[in-house]
């Protein structure tokens, strides 16, 4: 399995000017978060908290989210919260092509995994009729295609997962930075766990602060599982947590637009060639013309950095690219020239031969 942190580690030592591979957002911080955070430290607070998480920042939560704070806990980060459900399923069924490290986890846990085959042509639209598992991941708007579902098409997956007795674990990092009308999962079936992170809208990657709200059952087994691997998130990190849900309308409001434009702009850069236009999220999955492990290599050469599409299944003719980071418009510059190159070195071959490796294998 293609590890994409790997390739990661490559590109920090390459070092290259155009940073369009990982999901890591390029606007600063709020300077109020920052205040809030190091008065916290100032305050002397650094122990241990409750495992679930304070009451006020729950309850904070719980108020944006129009949930009970009993219904929330939080932790470091997404990814904890996400191995919590995987741990205490049998088998483990993803949407791909996706974040890699559902499939990560999972086998680190030596759970099965089941993958839901969807495809360009059908505008990563997945069908769950056949599932097997008794977990479900869906994740929109969706890391790398930037597709938000529908509410009829989120309605119909919920439905059929129901009808089976699968659980959903729905992650809605993204959630904030959708361009279209949002649904979320829990509205429209009680069978879910939502997954949320305060990385993407806030750029608080490096403060690793996530929550989760399911049933109070559900809560307090994720809490044991918090219990006995993480412990708790510090306080200083949950008290910038606050103040950033004290500015979520303002942020929400305008870094929404920031990758909206930027969406526009790289639709623009790249129009005529193989993608479906984001509705959410900050990134282009983008077919290309020669295989994607190559062609992100030749971008890399270039000074461009890219994840080839096998780092979110088996997508071999994909590369993903991130409107987050720095040298953006240099960047789609030179991709664009690149697959402009590629097709001419490939002209007796035509397009098809770029689209014959379309298949989702089933593996952000």
């Amino acid at each position: 399995m293609f590890n994409v942190y790997e390739f990661f580690n490559r590109i920090n030592e390459v070092k290259p000017e155009s940073r369009l591979d990982v999901g890591q957002p390029d606007i600063p911080v709020r300077v109020e978060i920052i205040e809030e955070t190091v008065e916290s430290l100032r305050r002397g607070e650094t122990g241990y908290t409750n495992t679930g998480g304070i009451r006020e920042l729950r309850e904070k939560i719980a108020e944006v989210e129009g949930v009970s704070a009993d219904k929330v806990i939080i932790a470091p980060g997404a990814k904890i919260l996400i191995a919590a459900e995987i741990v205490s399923a049998r088998r483990v069924a993803v949407v791909s092509p996706h974040w890699n490290a559902y499939s990560l986890i999972a086998h680190q846990f030596g759970k099965e995994v089941e993958v839901i085959r969807t495809t360009i042509e059908e505008k990563w639209t997945p069908g769950v009729e056949d599932i097997k598992a008794d977990l479900l991941i869906i994740n929109y708007p969706n890391n790398p295609t930037g597709r938000v579902l529908s509410a009829k098409e989120l309605r119909g997956i919920l439905e059929a997962a129901e009808e089976k007795g699968v659980k959903v674990l729905s992650d809605e990092v993204y959630a904030e930075l959708s361009f279209t009308r949002f649904t979320p999962a829990r509205e429209l079936c009680e069978n879910v766990v939502t997954v949320k992170s305060f990385s993407k809208l806030y750029s608080m990657t490096g403060f690793r602060l996530g929550y989760a709200i399911g049933e109070r059952d559900e809560i307090r087994r994720i809490q044991r599982f918090i219990e006995s691997t993480v412990t708790c998130v510090p306080p200083f990190v949950q008290k910038a947590g606050i103040k950033a849900l004290e500015l979520r309308e303002e942020l929400s409001r305008d870094i929404r637009r920031v990758y909206l434009e930027r969406a526009r702009m790289a639709s623009k850069v790249l129009g005529g060639f193989d993608f479906v236009e984001p509705e959410g999220a900050f990134y282009i999955f983008l077919r290309t013309p020669q295989d994607g492990m190559a062609f992100a290599e030749r971008l890399l050469s270039k000074g461009v950095a890219v994840f080839p599409g096998i780092a979110f299944g088996d997508y071999p003719n994909f590369i993903r690219i991130s409107l987050s980071g720095r040298g953006l418009e240099r960047g789609l510059r030179i991709i664009r020239e690149e697959l402009e190159c590629a097709l001419e070195s490939r002209a007796t071959e035509g397009w098809e031969g770029s689209s014959r490796g379309v298949s989702a294998e089933g593996s952000r």
